[in-house]
């Protein structure tokens, strides 16, 4: 930051071009405000049932006192200018001192709701917390689930692509310190479709009659379950409903992408 060393002996030359240089240097370190955000309470301005106390302000960049009083939906700015007489003799208006108060100008649109403040915990510690709450995606391993389109991924931030049309899925548990197998982290596995194999066909019942005639192939009508017909061949009954092709087993899905951090992108 400028600055003037005011220590040297000799006598500084004091003028009103010393005057603009501090002024400059003040602008400068005020102009931290900003980080406030455009309407926000830096101190003060407690409130206290109907009312609030004086405090200071931010309004723009631009830090002020804030004269309490009963609250009102609105805040303005007033300014008020004072005339100094020069040496010449010559009064010039050349001080100027501005406030913030409850008021209703009928230009002005500043609302008190709008005013925020920093909690009791401080900036650096609650973008410490933040930090903590991001730190996943500081590295390998961190995405979120975007669902807008491809192009509109924000900046330092790129598809995941080795995620494409795949789910994520927790590790099982280990069994005595070994996951089973498929189950570990970084483990790849499942299909879009599949086709059942008769050990996975559910169990149904046929009802066959046990007494009378039944067209056995191979062998004509032969009794079923009757002693004169020991020699009947088994019956075997082939059931072919349908064509034996694979079935989605995908549930009710919507389609967008996995998103990470560009390493280095933040830092």
């Amino acid at each position: 930051m400028n600055r003037y060393d005011f220590t040297q002996p000799g006598g500084f030359p004091f003028d009103q071009g010393v005057m603009e240089f501090i002024q400059d240097c003040i602008n400068t370190a005020a102009s931290t405000a900003t980080l406030a955000g455009s309407l926000a309470i830096l101190s003060g301005c407690a409130v206290a049932g109907g009312s609030v106390s004086n405090g200071v302000v931010v309004i723009n960049g631009e830090i002020l006192p804030f004269i309490g009083g009963v609250i009102s939906a609105k805040v303005i700015i007033q300014e008020t200018a004072t005339a100094i007489a020069y040496q010449d003799g010559t009064p010039r208006t050349v001080k100027y001192q501005r406030s913030a108060k409850f008021g209703d100008d009928g230009v002005t649109n500043y609302l008190w709701v709008n005013f925020k403040r920093n909690t009791a915990e401080g900036v650096l510690a609650r973008l410490d917390r933040v930090e903590g709450l991001l730190r996943p995606f500081s590295g390998a391993g961190g995405a979120v689930w975007w669902k807008g389109a491809i192009a509109d991924i924000p900046a330092g931030w790129r598809e995941v692509v080795d995620m494409r049309g795949k789910l994520p899925m927790a590790a099982k548990a280990p069994v005595a310190g070994v996951r089973p197998v498929g189950f570990d982290i970084g483990n790849e596995g499942g299909n879009e479709t599949h086709t059942l194999t008769p050990e996975e066909v559910p169990e149904f019942e046929i009802s066959i009659p046990t007494t009378g005639y039944a067209d056995i192939h191979g062998a004509a009508d032969k009794l079923v379950g009757h002693s004169d017909t020991p020699n009947a061949p088994d019956i075997v009954i082939t059931v072919n409903a349908g064509g034996g092709q694979p079935h989605p087993i995908l549930n009710p899905y919507r389609v967008g992408c996995w998103i990470e951090p560009i390493p280095g992108y933040f830092n």
